[in-house]
């Protein structure tokens, strides 16, 4: 009789049990958008720049790179547009406005809730000083691990 109660403990014990809530660290709760910089001339090649300066128009963040030939951007959760500026060590400069949509899923209790964007749209300014064209590669960004636009220059 004490076998069938211990028995009957440990099934109820196990079954409030979850399956273990650890969250993957390679793939953060928000991706970044990744651009690559590609010439133009030879559009498989990678082509780096100098000194890349990225600013967000909205909040007046700055990032800047030195000699680089890509670039993470974050998204921001509670917007459906960005406006940045594109600056080289040239001192010239591109104006790109990406619109996009956030879509949350849920994870699990412990890791919360990841964003998945939906890139609907990058265009240009209107005087294109040294961005050439703009490929969207992939419009789901789910991991910031590889490029979802690639910039020929």
């Amino acid at each position: 009789m004490y076998k069938f109660r211990y028995l009957l403990l440990i099934l109820l014990l196990h079954s409030s049990c979850e399956p273990d809530d650890v969250c993957n660290i390679e793939n953060p709760s928000t991706p970044q958008l990744v651009f690559r910089l590609y010439d133009a001339n030879q559009p498989s090649q990678l082509k780096s720049v100098d000194t890349l300066r990225v600013k967000n128009t909205e909040n007046e963040s700055v990032l800047q790179l030195i000699n680089t030939d890509s670039i993470a951007i974050p998204f921001q959760i509670n917007a459906n547009k960005m406006n940045l500026d594109f600056t080289i060590s040239a001192g010239m400069s591109d104006e790109l406005l990406i619109d996009y949509q956030t879509q949350d899923m849920y994870l699990s209790r412990a890791c919360g809730f990841q964003s998945t964007f939906i890139i609907n749209e990058i265009e240009t300014g209107s005087n294109q000083s040294w961005i050439n064209t703009i490929e969207i590669v992939s419009n789901e960004v789910l991991v910031d691990t590889l490029a979802h636009v690639k910039i020929y220059h």
